[in-house]
């Protein structure tokens, strides 16, 4: 049996939850550049968009668990309380292409079906918030690798393809 959309969710929020708990609480308000969200909220909008993906799948109106409260607690509560949630949530087998889903992508309103909503919007947005709070920690100096993104691959910790 392949894996399901909720599996897979619920193993990229614990990797998520990873790296969030590497990254010392002083760099949350940090961001790439001064016109990108912050490591913070990065994570947040990640998370977030577990159940805005998941719930309409299940003809459901979207749940958010995104809080006004800042800092790494907040951040780490918001990841588990989504993995809680989506624990309890059915389980989606099928996916239905006869069914559209409509959504805001940035100032775009979009209609999908059900496969592109989570495989190319959902999935792909998920990723894009997760790499961010990969790629603010790493360049200021946490010690974050692959392995913490993915939860399969592993180098020694003094390791690097391009460091000879």
């Amino acid at each position: 049996m392949s894996r399901t959309i909720k599996q897979l969710f619920k193993g990229y929020l614990l990797q998520l939850e990873t790296i969030v708990n590497k990254v010392p609480p002083e760099l949350f308000a940090v961001s790439l550049t001064d016109d990108m969200f912050s490591l913070e909220m990065n994570a947040k909008i990640a998370a977030n968009f577990v159940l805005r993906g998941y719930y309409p799948l299940l003809e459901k109106e979207a749940v958010s668990l995104m809080s006004d409260e800042q800092g790494k607690a907040a951040v780490v509560r918001q990841i588990i309380e989504t993995r809680e949630l989506l624990e309890k949530l059915p389980e989606i087998h099928n996916l239905d292409d006869s069914k559209v889903i409509t959504d805001k992508a940035g100032f775009s309103e979009i209609h999908l079906c059900q496969s592109d909503f989570i495989h190319q919007y959902t999935a792909s947005n998920f990723f894009f918030h997760m790499g961010m709070v990969y790629a603010i920690a790493k360049s200021k100096g946490v010690a974050v690798s692959k392995g913490d993104f993915d939860g399969l691959h592993s180098y020694p910790a003094d390791f690097s393809f391009v460091k000879s």
